[in-house]
């Protein structure tokens, strides 16, 4: 404080010093001032952002792999469910073209590696088969479930995986048994190079003769996976070969579509990869009802393991005879696999995914059947199938009514199945032989791309 000056009289002078603001000091007032009224001024989002889902765009790539063949199953065939033409890059065997022109045939052993692109890409299929045994060729998927293989003499596996790119992939596998998971070192962490195929023989890397269940795991790169399911029955010489089809992730609900018409050996598995124990009911499709069998106890299956279940004595009785199918209903989501051998030949009929608008299927030569059956409403399914010059030769409009199987017989010089939905969703599989019989499972027909919602953001 500035002190009053004081003068010869000893009285204090009237004058007092004033204090005078700089520069700075105005800024320091003024710019709290300005920054709340600018702040005034913002008007707040009326909506939060949200996220939006991803959209369709027409596929404009895909690769489709094919597995090696086993014995008597060296055909590929590969067809464009539109009826568009191209030619296909073939990366496995070799690097070359192949036209196709309604259904292309070729006789090969090898794994074989397809890529389309544009117009041809959307809805190309294709199937490996032989005598007694059939595959579909299909996408590379991120995660796998094999349910039902064999690690022992009597009943083996070998699962295969396929590179489809150049550089090297990773795949994680995992095994669960009847007590639980299983170590297995040598599936876990799989490297597969660039352009290669690995198999592994299960009775070898993990010898068992428990029923085991496979999860698949790609981290990273690209892989298709197969597995190979052999009975080698001692002492009456019968073996058989067929390939177990894979499913995706596990769900509450499974149907099983495909039995064939022919009594049999009869095995159930069902893998509970969940952290709870699964309560699973058991019901039998027929082409009149869908029912649960009296005495037919509900299967519990401990966490993350696998229950099998002999289903002979049920599927020979005479209210299940002309079965189409099983549906499980579980408590939390399983997977499921039904094995089946009769007269030498083995089978498998496994969860399916549901065909909410269309399927198609490269049909192997031969007599075949379409299996329908857990439409969710009633509605109408159309199937279509056409020759192997790509004209049509049968069509036919199918009521869909909820609780019921349908099973029809499909023209034997057949190459393509084409079938849609409509008011309504389905399981469908298609029934390859005699002679055998291989089930091949249908799934949604892929012609879009998913493309991510992505927009700029503030930090």
């Amino acid at each position: 404080m500035t002190e009053p000056a004081t003068g010869a009289s000893g009285r204090r002078s009237g004058r007092v010093r004033i204090a005078r603001f700089g520069p700075l000091e105005v800024l320091a007032v003024l710019l709290p001032v300005l920054t709340v009224a600018a702040l005034a001024l913002v008007r707040p989002v009326d909506e939060p952002p949200v996220l939006l889902p991803p959209t369709a765009a027409p596929l404009s790539r895909t690769t489709l792999v094919c597995p090696s063949a086993v014995p008597r199953t060296g055909t590929v065939a590969l067809a464009n469910a539109d009826g568009v033409r191209g030619e296909l890059e073939i990366r496995l065997r070799a690097d070359e073209t192949q036209a196709i022109d309604g259904t292309a045939r070729t006789g090969l052993k090898a794994s074989y590696v397809a890529q389309a692109e544009g117009e041809l890409a959307a809805g190309l299929v294709g199937t490996r088969y032989g005598d007694r045994a059939a595959t579909a060729c299909a996408a590379p998927q991120p995660e796998q479930w094999f349910t039902g293989v064999g690690a022992a003499a009597e009943h083996s596996s070998t699962l295969e995986l396929v590179n489809p790119d150049g550089g090297p992939a990773v795949a994680d596998v995992t095994v669960l048994g009847p007590d639980g998971p299983l170590e297995v070192p040598a599936l876990r962490g799989v490297t597969v190079p660039g352009g290669r195929t690995l198999r592994f023989d299960l009775s070898e890397v993990v010898p068992s003769r428990d029923e085991l269940a496979l999860q698949v795991l790609v981290s990273r790169g690209r892989l298709g996976v197969h597995v190979v399911d052999e009975v080698d029955e001692v002492g009456r010489g019968v073996r058989t070969r067929d390939w177990l089809p894979a499913q995706g992730e596990p769900d509450t609900s499974a149907y099983l579509l495909g039995l064939g018409g022919k009594s049999g050996d009869r095995t159930l598995v069902v893998a509970n990869p969940g952290d709870s124990e699964a309560r699973v009911g058991i019901e039998v499709i027929t082409k009149e009802s869908q029912f649960a069998p009296a005495d037919l106890d509900e299967i519990r299956v401990p966490p993350h393991s696998t229950k099998t279940v002999d289903l002979t004595e049920l599927l020979a009785d005479r209210a299940t005879q002309g079965a189409t199918g099983l549906v499980l209903d579980a408590t939390t989501p399983v997977t499921a696999g039904l094995r089946t051998v009769a007269r030498g030949d083995v089978s498998h009929a496994v969860a399916g995914g549901r065909i909410v608008e269309r399927a198609a299927l490269s049909l192997p030569s031969g007599p075949s059947r379409l299996v329908l059956g857990g439409a969710d409403g009633v509605g109408v399914a159309t199937y279509v199938v056409r020759d192997e010059d790509g004209a049509e030769i049968a069509r036919e409009r199918v009521e869909l009514t909820p609780g019921v199987g349908t099973r029809i017989k499909l023209p034997s010089d057949g190459a393509l199945l084409d079938l849609s939905v409509q008011r309504s969703s389905i399981i469908a599989a298609v029934e390859v032989g005699p002679p055998g019989l291989a089930v091949l499972p249908l799934s949604e027909l892929v012609v879009d791309a998913r493309v991510p919602d992505v927009r700029p953001a503030l930090r």
